[in-house]
């Protein structure tokens, strides 16, 4: 790594926490009543316009690249005055916010939105059309298709993303003029030609990709985007610059790491999961620690292997920097080069921002839900582990099942111990409104009676009524998600948001995503709290059925009361029961038994007849915390409110035989019907330490993988290192760990969310 980008990082480390993009908010207000009245799409457009033309360009002379924003303190009046807008927009009550914005998933990421210019992100942008074709392809484009155009909405809309097309173009004419005022002829050529033409060089191509990723994130809010494979659609011109001797390997990394810190500085210095915080509770960003995505390696569509020298020079990069952005996803697939998936463990054994998916489950789960040759070979991610095809779809829709649910409800004929119905009749919907916006699960769910537990005879018999049970909440789900469907289409019509501008289809069809215009449309349906089912599943085997210690009406009526008058049987159940994630098949095989009841229920309620299709992936992100407080006590010994398992891996403080006995369970579970999902793992340090470490852990992974695990994703570091970070956060600055599916600086994140990572067991090799 250069000094000079050493530097930089140093002063973004230093960076006030408080400093705000106050030029971009000015111009947001000042909009809100200079195009009241304009059709929706073309208000936008020119809200974009407006903001645009009057931004600084600022460029520092040590700036790589151009594209950069104006960033100060707010005073407190000016703080106030701000804050007191944003309230405007959104304290109304929820059914008027719902008809604003459904599917916001998360109250953080309201407060900086105005509703007639909103966008959450999370997702692929057209990268490769982009850099290869240019501005200019997209705005003639909208003019061919303006021409055939008599619906005044579609004529609106596609004339809302011209004016964003020239937009856009003339913002970076603004730089190319500013960097030839200051003397860098080169820079303003590469950024003339970028302003409407295509990329010509490795260069010119991360600078269009980079301005255009600015002004998504830091002006229009649509963050947390996905640079799809990047090392495959680069390759070209990095090739054609080593040719012409424009640059050799290491200039190349070096554009690299300029670009990747690039997406770290205009990230606000907090964790947007850790909302209780200081810094996350007054950021005024709209996209303010939002991480970009990027995938390399990974199968292409003939079939080959994708690992290139692109692939190791990103995977170098992110090596050296050891920040968290962008937050690289490594696609493993059978046969990958070996001195490649060396320097991938190497990396992530010094935390760099990398995990490993899998190739050979991903691909086939992804089919399984529709997903169609050759686009299923661009896979990537963006979010919490969250699967997108990269361009052909618009942002995120969510829900978390919560799996240990259905198991409650299946105990007590569909009702919920810890707030009985008591005769009182079923919601309209089991989600609420808040619920089906923000996707998670809380408050008392009730489900249809499945019978007396009295009548169970077998597990297979009580494995049916979870089934049931599973069934009914996923149809709820999809009973209030197409309502609420049905409502946005009728306030989308004729809306548009940045990313119809490049993403595959809005264009050509006239229409948002949101209405249809791209080719998938996704529902990420995460099941939580796998390993709590998969425990209580095997203490009810044996309580009832094997050991015959008591009746399953028995245990229901225990577990509805916390273990009231029971405490020796939780802790047992707790402590002597072995778990899930100690290579158990007893345990183990109940993995697969709930991950198929939770897939076939997915797969029932997505119909042909549905838009959206609902892709399972198993993940629980950080509530594992929050869902844990609306389930009462498990069959495992888990108590009443207590949180469940998180994500894939086992329960804490379970897995108590090893590295490769967790492995080896999580590797039972049928990831060829998952679609995505974090297994978190912490390892101390001294069990990797050298070149026999490195190379004990790059045979654990290849393991996994070929196992048929799906994916892994790891933190290096013991307790006491965490503990000294906590006492001592200046010290520890750049303690950088791997948190879902984002990377966070350990000092940043409230305190229960470092207390979730230092109690994730720590495992020995």
């Amino acid at each position: 790594m250069k000094k000079s980008l050493s530097d930089k990082i140093d002063r973004w480390f230093r960076k006030d926490t408080r400093e705000t993009f106050l030029e971009r908010i000015a111009l947001v207000l000042e909009s809100e009543d200079m195009f009241e009245g304009h059709p929706e799409a073309i208000r936008y457009a020119n809200t974009l316009k407006h903001v645009l033309e009057g931004l600084n360009v600022p460029l520092a002379a040590d700036d790589v690249f151009a594209g950069s924003v104006t960033e100060r303190v707010p005073s407190e009046e000016e703080y106030a005055e701000i804050a007191a807008r944003y309230k405007k927009w959104w304290d109304i009550p929820l059914e008027e916010r719902h008809r604003k914005s459904p599917f916001y998933y998360s109250e953080g990421w309201l407060k900086c939105r105005p509703w007639w210019f909103v966008s959450y992100g999370h997702l692929a942008l057209d990268w490769e059309r982009m850099i290869g074709r240019g501005l200019r392809d997209f705005s003639n484009e909208a003019r061919d298709v303006l021409g055939a155009q008599t619906d005044p909405y579609k004529r609106d809309f596609v004339t809302g993303l011209s004016i964003c097309y020239d937009a856009i173009s003339s913002y970076i004419l603004r730089y190319a003029a500013k960097a030839r005022s200051t003397g860098r002829e080169s820079m303003a050529d590469s950024l003339t030609r970028i302003a409407s033409g295509r990329a010509r060089t490795l260069y010119e191509a991360l600078s269009l990709i980079w301005i255009v990723s600015l002004i998504c994130q830091k002006v229009c809010g649509c963050g947390v985007l996905n640079f799809s494979r990047m090392d495959q659609y680069l390759l070209p011109f990095y090739e054609e610059d080593l040719k012409t001797g424009r640059l050799d390997e290491d200039g190349a990394l070096e554009l690299l790491e300029e670009f990747f810190f690039k997406n770290n500085e205009i990230m606000a210095q907090t964790d947007h999961m850790s909302q209780e915080t200081e810094a996350t509770r007054y950021t005024l960003e709209v996209a303010y620690d939002d991480p970009n995505y990027l995938i390399v390696a990974g199968r292409k569509p003939d079939g080959s292997g994708g690992v290139n020298a692109l692939s190791r020079l990103m995977v170098r990069a992110a090596h050296n920097l050891r920040l968290r952005n962008p937050f690289m996803v490594v696609r493993y697939y059978d046969g990958i080069d070996e001195s490649f998936f060396t320097e991938v463990c190497a990396a992530m054994r010094d935390n760099a921002t990398i995990v490993l998916y899998n190739d050979e489950t991903m691909i086939d789960a992804l089919k399984l839900y529709g997903v169609e040759e050759p686009e299923v070979y661009g896979y990537g991610f963006y979010g919490c582990n969250d699967p997108d095809i990269g361009a052909y779809e618009g942002g995120l829709r969510q829900v978390w099942i919560n799996l240990a649910k259905p198991l409650e409800l299946a105990l007590n004929r569909g009702d919920y111990p810890m707030e009985p119905k008591a005769g009182t009749s079923a919601r309209d919907c089991e989600f609420s409104m808040e619920d089906r916006m923000i996707g998670l699960m809380t408050g008392a769910y009730y489900g249809i009676d499945t019978g007396d537990p009295d009548d169970v005879r077998s597990m297979d018999d009580f494995i049916s009524m979870y089934r049931r049970q599973l069934s009914y909440l996923i149809g709820e789900y999809r009973r209030g998600f197409e309502r609420d469907f049905e409502i946005e289409k009728g306030f989308s019509r004729g809306r548009m948001r940045i990313e119809d501008c490049f993403l595959i289809g809005p264009l050509a069809n006239a229409v948002t995503w949101t209405q249809g215009g791209t080719k998938y449309h996704k529902i990420v349906t995460q099941g939580a709290g796998l390993a709590t089912v998969v425990d209580s599943l095997y203490a009810i085997e044996r309580l009832v059925f094997s050991d015959r210690v008591m009746t399953l009406k028995e245990l229901a009526g225990m577990t509805a009361d916390d273990f009231a008058d029971n405490e020796r049987l939780a802790r047992t159940l707790r402590r002597k029961y072995e778990k899930f994630g100690n290579d158990a098949d007893a345990v183990d095989k109940y993995a697969k038994i709930a991950v198929d009841a939770f897939t076939d229920a997915v797969r029932e309620h997505n119909g042909a007849e549905y838009l959206y299709r609902m892709f399972p992936t198993l993940s629980s992100d950080r509530d594992f915390t929050t869902m844990g407080l609306y389930v009462g006590a498990t069959p495992d010994g888990r108590r009443r409110m207590e949180p469940l398992s998180e994500n894939q891996s086992p329960s804490e403080g379970s897995d108590i035989s090893g590295l490769t006995a967790t492995l080896n369970s999580a590797a039972k579970i049928p990831f060829r019907k998952i679609t995505g999902g974090p297994l978190n793992i912490r390892i101390h340090p001294g069990a990797v330490k050298g070149d026999e470490g490195l190379r004990a852990l790059c045979a654990l992974f290849k393991t996994y993988m070929q196992k048929g695990g799906m994916q892994l994703q790891v933190n290096v570091v013991d307790a006491d290192t965490l503990r000294k970070a906590q006492e001592n956060p200046q010290a520890y600055r750049n303690l950088c760990v791997r948190v879902t599916g984002y990377s966070a600086f350990f000092v940043e994140m409230g305190k229960r969310a470092q207390e979730e990572l230092i109690d994730r067991t720590e495992k020995a090799m």
